[in-house]
């Protein structure tokens, strides 16, 4: 029979062995009670539960009650007893309710033992005999019945998770459950959990498997390895933060920007972490981008950089977001810098087949391999109606290379050097320009570059840069990079150098305080290419040119800081179309008897009538008359083939730029230098912005 607290109140007052069944935690509260006020003294399997990370069986729980028990001289209440049996699997709850009433049995033990009625009644079958009921040795008590659902524990190992939410160690997991019956959801990390622990409840969930504790707890559940899952649970739990706050902080978030990420990742350690960076990039960055296409796969720190550089990118060439990936891709690679130049040129090449207009958008870090290919795509291109649309952006120095918008100030002039810059960039030469080099003439308009320095050469604040074999092929480059940079142009025209067109006939008289460091680039690509002692294409050589234009600017502008105004001119130019005209087989090696001073020109030989392939001229200052080659003929020199000649009479060999750059504002437009007519050399030229 069950009795209520106020019937049993007379026969709790004993001293035998006893098990009292309590149908509620109200209930089991008031009956401790009432034991207390009688004098009885609390006994918690707590307290007989060591401090360690072993759970213990029943008959060591039991070895530890009766101790206990029986040192005590007051009768004793034992609680706690269902929060153990919550963590025992069948087979140990057995145990215990058998060890039990082996002491009920017994009836040695002053103690009282309190169970909830759901623990009681999964046993009770094995204990009907009436003769507990009628002795008091087990006692049930009245009150409303109610289904307690089993509390739900999950141990993990305490070097992935350990904190306000944990307990540490079932003597905390006990403690925390309280006196009564437990319900409730708890977890329990152990130190060196490494392996499941048997005898355990089924209510009992024990991980020991990283990967199922990093998808339960913090969601992961992508395809990383263990030992990187470990890592970050192990270096979130040491830093006190969840995973992706720690692989934030560790990847630093300021390089998170799509301009850094790929920077970031290539300087990062190849460890466990790395590929953790990549899951961790994939769920944070916006799609879709370029970037995010890249990570959609596999990838490696040694994968990564030809991922981004060279496979996806050709995957995604004709993509319908291929521009917007391209300039994602390139604000990327220019934060790496040089290391991803062979990168860029194995994408060049696998891009080959593809039309311009499809590759164009991907040309675009500012290498000089995707310049070289610039180039070269240009070279194949109808230049008669210009450079497509698609290249301006990329390459503007080529751009303005072959510019028309500057006027030579002559027709002849104008005309010659648009085809000759074509011709050139397509690294051919025809026959009918040959022959126009071979007549052609320098106009009578044209002033000597020393006549019109000299009426500079008195002015103290004006400064002279001299750059070694510019010829006057770059003159619109130079007007219209200027232009862009904004800088002030005074004046401007192209000017007659002295032949042989070399430099050792082309001194210039000018107060040596005055002139800025002399610039020798353009004419050491002449004769060693763009790499010297090594076999250059005539793209890397043109490409090499033009950066030297770079310079030439950074020391204008050094001079304008010093100076009010700098003079722009050079010695000589040179002339590629006279090396592919001999390639071609397009010009004739003059006949001559004897040594030759040079390619393009040699000392007049005594007694001989000039040839008309021949221009004379007579050297004042060492009393030698020499013969100049006209066109694109030659001389029988022995010795290397150079990659562009000077020295001979064409026009691109003998005229020479010479601007005037002032470093005040103009309020007027640019003015023509040294003119002996009424032709205007440049056109309306608006620097002034």
């Amino acid at each position: 029979m069950a009795y209520s607290l106020n019937t049993y109140s007379q026969y709790r007052k004993s001293k035998d062995t006893r098990l009292e069944i309590y149908p509620n935690n109200d209930v089991a509260a008031e009956l401790l009670c009432l034991h207390r006020r009688d004098g009885s003294l609390v006994l918690s399997v707590l307290e007989c539960i060591p401090d360690s990370a072993n759970l213990p069986m029943p008959n060591d729980v039991f070895a530890e009650i009766d101790k206990q028990v029986r040192a005590s001289s007051n009768r004793m209440v034992v609680v706690g007893i269902d929060a153990y049996l919550s963590l025992l699997d069948e087979g140990n709850i057995s145990a215990f309710i058998t060890a039990l009433f082996g002491r009920i049995d017994a009836q040695k033990l002053n103690a009282a033992f309190l169970i909830c009625i759901d623990n009681w009644n999964s046993v009770k079958h094995r204990y009907s005999n009436p003769k507990y009921e009628n002795s008091l040795q087990v006692v049930s008590l009245l009150g409303s019945t109610t289904y307690i659902q089993p509390p739900s524990v999950t141990i993990v190992p305490s070097k992935w998770y350990s904190d306000n939410d944990s307990v540490n160690g079932f003597h905390k997991l006990i403690e925390s459950m309280g006196d009564f019956a437990p319900t409730g959801d708890f977890i329990v990390a152990l130190e060196d959990f490494i392996a499941r622990r048997a005898g355990l409840s089924k209510n009992v969930t024990q991980i020991v498997d990283v990967k199922t504790f990093a998808a339960r707890y913090y969601g992961i559940t992508d395809s990383l390895s263990e030992r990187t899952i470990e890592t970050i649970i192990v270096g979130a739990k040491g830093n006190g933060t969840p995973p992706v706050t720690f692989l934030a902080e560790q990847f630093d978030s300021s390089n998170t920007d799509l301009r850094m990420v790929l920077k970031r990742l290539n300087e990062l350690p190849d460890d466990e972490l790395w590929p953790a960076y990549v899951w961790w990039l994939s769920k944070t960055i916006a799609t879709p981008t370029y970037l995010s296409k890249v990570l959609s796969a596999d990838v490696t720190k040694q994968s990564l950089l030809r991922r981004y550089i060279v496979e996806d990118a050709t995957q995604l060439i004709t993509d319908v977001n291929a521009r917007r990936f391209a300039e994602e891709r390139a604000a990327a690679i220019r934060e790496i810098g040089i290391e991803t130049e062979s990168l860029i040129i194995e994408f060049i090449r696998a891009t080959n087949n593809y039309s311009n207009e499809d590759i164009a958008p991907w040309l675009n870090c500012g290498t000089t391999a995707e310049c070289i290919e610039i180039i070269r795509r240009v070279a194949k291109s109808d230049l008669t109606i210009g450079v497509a649309d698609g290249w301006k952006r990329l390459y503007p120095a080529l751009v303005d290379y072959l510019s028309v918008d500057f006027d030579y100030g002559n027709m002849e002039l104008n005309t010659y050097f648009n085809e000759y810059r074509k011709l050139k960039i397509s690294d051919r030469v025809t026959e009918a320009f040959t022959r126009r080099a071979l007549h052609s003439v320098v106009p009578s308009t044209v002033i000597a570059r020393n006549a019109i320095l000299q009426t500079f050469s008195a002015d103290n604040d004006i400064a002279l840069l001299v750059v070694d074999g510019m010829g006057a092929e770059y003159y619109p480059l130079i007007l219209s990079m200027a232009k862009r940079r904004g800088m002030n142009v005074e004046s401007c025209c192209v000017a007659n150098a002295n032949i042989p067109s070399s430099t050792e006939f082309n001194a210039i008289s000018w107060d040596d305080s005055k002139r800025l460091s002399p610039l020798n680039g353009i004419d050491n690509i002449v004769h060693n290419g763009a790499v010297k002692h090594e076999k250059c294409t005539f793209e890397q050589n043109f490409v090499a040119t033009l950066g030297v234009f770079t310079n030439i600017f950074n020391r204008i502008a050094e001079g304008l800081s010093k100076y009010s105004r700098v003079v722009l001119t050079s010695d000589h130019g040179s002339s590629r179309l006279a090396v592919l005209a001999h390639n071609a087989k397009l010009n004739k090696t003059l006949p001559w008897s004897g040594e030759v001073d040079d390619w393009r020109y040699a000392k007049e030989p005594a007694n001989t009538t000039r040839p008309p392939e021949f221009e004379a001229v007579y050297n004042a200052e060492r009393n030698v008359r020499y013969w100049v080659v006209r066109g694109y003929n030659r001389l029988p020199k022995s010795g290397p083939k150079l990659y562009e000649l000077h020295g001979g009479a064409t026009l691109e060999e003998r005229l020479v730029p010479l601007i005037v750059f002032s470093k005040t504002k103009l309020v007027t437009e640019s003015k023509q230098l040294g003119r002996k007519t009424t032709e205007q050399i440049v056109e309306k030229m608006d620097f002034d912005i």
